[in-house]
């Protein structure tokens, strides 16, 4: 029986280092920071942004710069490995922002269709 105890014992401490290990692997940590963003397909003047994704109280906000639209903790909600929120930039916009292959990426979906968003670390 002692045995058993034991086994039991070392294969929770298994699982829960294993599920300590891969905390950070959700979409929250590896989008969060700071972020040129470029939509190729969009109006001129309405092309380039500067992005900041940050946790706040356990929600993830953005903070997005670019042309006239200045838009300050935009709350983001976190559904199936994907972040989504609907931005108003003179009309409605669903931005989505996910990780793939080491790669952060979004769409934005408008109006005119959806719209790649080019994410690139900003520098310093």
């Amino acid at each position: 029986m002692k045995t058993i105890y034991v086994m039991l014992v070392g294969m929770c401490m298994v699982c829960m280092s294993a599920a300590g290990a891969n905390a950070g692997d959700d979409v929250k940590s590896k989008v969060k920071g700071k972020w040129e963003i470029n939509i190729p397909e969009a109006p001129y003047g309405y092309q380039d942004y500067a992005v900041e994704i940050k946790e706040k109280n356990e929600a993830i906000v953005v903070d997005l710069k670019g042309g006239d639209i200045n838009i300050k903790e935009q709350k983001f909600v976190e559904k199936e490995g994907k972040l989504t929120a609907n931005l108003y930039v003179g009309e409605y916009v669903k931005v989505t922002i996910w990780e793939e292959g080491g790669v952060v990426k979004g769409t934005a979906d408008t109006s005119m269709g959806k719209m790649t968003c080019n994410f690139k670390k900003a520098k310093k």
